[in-house]
């Protein structure tokens, strides 16, 4: 019966259980941001159309958003399985049909996993619906992000070769199946934290003295990224995508000894960045608080996968990022509440019935929930800002988009926030944020990020109109420009500000966007407040 999915009648029912628990919401999702965009299927990312343009443009031999080399996706993986689907067809929702079929395969393969653990088909639709609503997958889906790929190859690699090493570990010359190190090379050039997953269990192969299976699967795991990081390097750009290096923290402490206390009180123990810092930190000591309940029953495998979870939650949170609707984190949270879920349908009945002291169990238990208290606020939040954020995109960056079609639609313009404005439009952008423009990137990190360099870089590649956020750069740039307007969304969840501001880079080009303006706002949705100047 094991990993044969349509064998009785009970893994039909629970895989269709399963479907339909993920699916429901992204429907009720879809359906009710449809009725406000009036049919304009939308995301709720501005970064889901940086994919589409990528692969657009790949198609073509241009990796990036202009006709040039840019690495401003961090996902080297769903930018090829993008592309390839571009092949077929050009509709902006094949994001969210590939996230579809990922979520159904995500359904399927812990099926699978539940299965080969003896777990019943009731537990199983139980485990399904906790850990899709703890991820919560149906918003993984609906980004149009490769974040849904994820938390299925992390599933895949960590699940899947914890059962092997319990199998092997004390056995000389046992080789790594293949289908392990392709889950490695998926898992890594989906999305670099794949990388923590990789370095957790090569150091696991070297404890169990497994020295040439841990160098070999280390060099198969990083390889594509090498391999990029080259072929970058080769393109004048930096080893690592712009992405990955506009979005991190700069990592200029005063010495080591700086740098360790950050991590310990910024990172792992205060929670600045809000909601999802918070409930990251949780799973610290969820993980290990778990782990010593069932310590007395509980098999190697899953030891091994607490082990996985608990050092990658710890480099998630020092070395990556949380956070931007809770997506940077799920791959953590669906595996961890899996296993959190396998544990207690395990062995939860027999350590209750050992547990001699009855108020210890009730202890345990308003333990366990004041800490999950906070995971289960984050996906709550989740939910509730999904339809919200594709509002968000649609106000904003899809109506920036749709104004540059039709005034702009051959032109420079310099932005910061670049998705659909390149992907619904021919014009160049110049990336005043640096994701995509190289030079912007450089000059962050030489630090020489500045309102001259940014109006000169703007002039010397003929822009003709800049749409940016006001909050995310000096005052002193914008005084070298002429605004002619801004636009504010309402109820902002997602966008990096709800003003967005049109400037012409002199008083030669202000009249005309001045005007472009006013001729667009009738086609503007009615909550959106424009203001001119």
């Amino acid at each position: 019966m094991n990993g044969q999915i349509f064998t009785s009648r009970n893994a039909i029912l629970v895989f269709l259980f399963g479907i339909l628990v993920l699916f429901l919401p992204v429907l009720f999702i879809e359906f009710k941001v449809l009725r406000y965009t009036n049919g304009v299927f939308m995301y709720p990312f501005d970064d889901t159309f940086i994919h589409l343009q990528i692969a657009k443009n790949l198609t073509q031999g241009h990796w990036g958003i202009n006709n040039g080399f840019a690495s401003a996706s961090s996902s080297l993986l769903y930018t090829i399985i993008l592309t390839l689907f571009r092949f077929v067809s050009n509709s902006t929702l094949i994001p969210f049909i590939v996230n579809c079929l990922a979520g159904v395969a995500i359904v399927w393969f812990l099926h699978l996993w539940l299965q080969k653990h003896l777990v019943s088909p009731l537990a199983q639709g139980a485990i399904m619906l906790l850990s899709f609503f703890m991820t919560p997958l149906p918003l993984m889906v609906i980004t149009g992000m490769e974040h849904t790929f994820q938390c299925l190859f992390s599933f895949i690699f960590i699940f899947y070769f914890s059962d092997w090493l319990e199998s092997n570990y004390d056995k000389r010359g046992s080789t790594i199946p293949i289908s392990l190190y392709v889950a490695a090379v998926f898992a890594a050039s989906i999305r670099y934290e794949g990388l923590f997953l990789i370095g957790i269990a090569c150091i696991m192969l070297l404890y169990y003295k497994k020295i040439k299976q841990a160098f070999l699967l280390g060099f198969v795991g990083v390889l594509p990224v090498v391999i990029f990081g080259i072929l970058s390097l080769t393109k004048g750009s930096y080893f690592l995508p712009n992405s990955v290096l506009v979005k991190s923290e700069s990592f200029s402490y005063p010495g080591i000894a700086g740098m360790i206390t950050h991590i310990l009180f910024e990172k792992l123990t205060f929670a600045r960045n809000g909601l999802a810092a918070l409930a990251t930190q949780r799973w610290l000591l969820i993980l290990p608080l778990i782990y010593l309940g069932f310590k007395k029953y509980i098999r190697l495998s899953y030891s091994i996968i607490i082990i996985f979870l608990l050092v990658a939650t710890i480099l998630q949170l020092s070395l990556a990022s949380t956070g931007y609707l809770y997506r940077y984190e799920a791959y953590l949270f669906y595996s961890s509440t899996v296993i959190m879920a396998v544990l207690f349908y395990q062995y939860g009945k027999q350590a209750f019935d050992d547990w001699k002291f009855g108020s210890f169990k009730v202890i345990f238990l308003i333990l366990v929930f004041f800490l999950f208290f906070p995971i289960m606020l984050r996906s709550t939040s989740a939910i509730e800002k999904s339809v919200q954020a594709c509002k968000n995109i649609y106000d904003q960056q899809y109506q920036m988009a749709q104004f540059s079609k039709i005034n702009y639609l051959n032109s420079t313009i310099a932005a910061n926030d670049i998705g659909a404005l390149s992907y619904f439009t021919n014009a160049t952008i110049v990336d005043l944020w640096g994701l995509s423009t190289i030079e912007v990137t450089k000059s962050k990190k030489g630090k020489y990020w500045t309102p001259a360099f940014l109006d000169s870089l703007s002039r010397s590649r003929g822009v003709n109109m800049a749409i940016i956020y006001d909050s995310w750069f000096p005052d002193s740039l914008q005084s070298r420009w002429k605004k002619a307007g801004t636009w504010k969304i309402q109820n902002n969840v997602i966008c990096g500000d709800d003003i967005v501001s049109f400037y012409a880079l002199d008083s030669s080009g202000y009249s005309n966007l001045y005007n472009n303006l006013k001729s667009f706002e009738h086609k503007l949705p009615p909550t959106v407040i424009v203001k001119y100047f």
